[in-house]
């Protein structure tokens, strides 16, 4: 899906002193142009700048998979803030040999999903929410961005549940692969299958409710 190309660059700047406790010192060349995991191993031999270089490349869509559970730009801030520390302090538990990003974005959803059951405990559990008869493999998000209506898409995603929410960023934002959004979510693959169907359904009606409300 293309709502990663729409979405993926738009966070603030994040305060590297905040997450290491030192202050942002010089991103060198190598650590530009280093693989995730040799910053990594660079951080874990003392460099803590290093850890600059990870918020560089991950900052923007840390703080928008934060941003589209919470709904909430100032949430979605503290969420990427909170996020980059737990990562940097679980460093050492971090393994090289998988890709850094899905495990960041696993600490990102979980501390975003955090704070919405903390602030928003109201919210319908996810069952309540109607679920389509059929499976289509296009979901009404892909009808939206055909019509250039991404923002009717995330408005109508705001209105789901934050478990639909994060399976549908992961998925189609991110464009994580379906077990990486079970890995990242820390739930079964079949859950994540069930969790996006449902959304997409969910998703479908309020997509179809709003564009009723707009030719009323």
């Amino acid at each position: 899906m293309e709502w990663a190309e729409n979405t993926r660059n738009t966070a603030p700047d994040h305060r590297v002193e905040r997450v290491t406790g030192r202050g942002p010192g010089r991103v060198t060349e190598a650590r530009l142009t280093g693989t995730d995991q040799d910053v990594v191993r660079a951080c874990l031999a003392g460099d803590a700048d290093a850890y600059a270089t990870l918020v560089e490349r991950y900052g923007g869509r840390v703080y928008n998979i934060a941003l589209r559970i919470t709904g909430d730009a100032d949430a979605a801030n503290d969420c990427a803030q909170e996020a980059f520390i737990r990562a940097y302090r679980a460093l050492h538990q971090y393994d090289p040999a998988l890709p850094l990003g899905p495990w960041l974005y696993r600490i990102t959803t979980n501390a975003s999903l955090n704070h919405v059951r903390r602030w928003h405990a109201h919210e319908a559990p996810v069952d309540e929410l109607p679920e389509s008869p059929e499976e289509q493999d296009a979901g009404p998000e892909a009808t939206a961005l055909r019509r250039e209506e991404l923002g009717e898409v995330v408005a109508a995603m705001a209105e789901l549940p934050a478990a639909y929410r994060a399976a549908l960023t992961l998925r189609h934002m991110q464009q994580l692969s379906y077990q990486e959004v079970a890995d990242a979510l820390d739930i079964p693959l079949g859950t994540v299958k069930t969790h996006l169907h449902r959304a997409r359904a969910a998703l479908r009606v309020r997509l179809a409710a709003r564009s009723k409300g707009r030719s009323a």
